[in-house]
């Protein structure tokens, strides 16, 4: 979702429930917050925090994705909707450590986001280290810092991604899973690599809605 600020959440819940493929319940529809704009700004925070709970309330999976800090004050209150294990994941997004001033400006620094992962023990709330996009030659610089992460936090997982592009062929020509078909994968061998390493120290997958299928499958 993105300028959330200019739209309130009756509106929001409005336009995806008069959707016709919109499923409710844990086997219907993943509500996902974060794919094109960050979700967890102080402007629109609580139309965020507002559309989480009513789709929990629904049974639906909801995930989000944020370069900032999640406190667990602002999830407490949502905690008690869960319905089932798993059914809210929270993604923390990095796509550097050593460069974040540069290529992240105007995100809370890394460390601070990845104090988001005391999430996982305060509440019991999956929460994901979300290296999406790779940026060739520059997400693989930290990989020794993400692993370092991942132990030190015992993270839920890690999310390996790749980057979307809109209107171009690309080298695979696969079609993303967001955009209505408008963006293409744009991989590059990095994320092997990166996605190879860290298979070694935790659960590594490619998409985020692998998570909520592993969740909603397997719990």
């Amino acid at each position: 979702m993105s300028n959330l600020e200019h739209v309130d959440s009756e509106y929001i819940i409005s336009r995806v429930e008069n959707r016709q493929d919109f499923i409710r319940g844990r086997t219907g529809t993943i509500i996902s917050l974060g794919c094109y704009s960050e979700c967890w700004d102080v402007s629109g925070r609580e139309i965020t925090k507002s559309l989480i709970a009513y789709f929990l309330k629904l049974g639906n999976p909801v995930q989000f994705a944020t370069k900032r800090y999640v406190a667990s004050d602002d999830i407490i209150g949502l905690q008690k909707l869960i319905q089932w294990e798993g059914q809210l994941c929270i993604f923390i997004s990095s796509v550097t450590i050593t460069h974040w001033q540069t290529v992240e400006r105007g995100t809370d620094s890394p460390q601070k986001r990845f104090s988001s992962f005391e999430l996982i023990k305060k509440l019991g709330i999956p929460t994901y280290l979300y290296l999406k996009p790779i940026l060739k030659g520059v997400t693989i610089k930290d990989l020794d810092n993400y692993k370092n992460i991942v132990r030190e936090y015992a993270v839920s997982g890690v999310v390996v991604g790749s980057h979307f592009i809109s209107n171009k062929v690309t080298l695979d020509n696969k079609i993303a899973p967001i955009g209505g078909g408008i963006f293409r994968y744009n991989s590059n061998n990095d994320e092997v690599l990166i996605s190879t390493e860290l298979k070694e120290v935790t659960k590594t997958y490619s998409e985020s809605t692998q998570v909520i299928d592993f969740w909603r499958e397997n719990v």
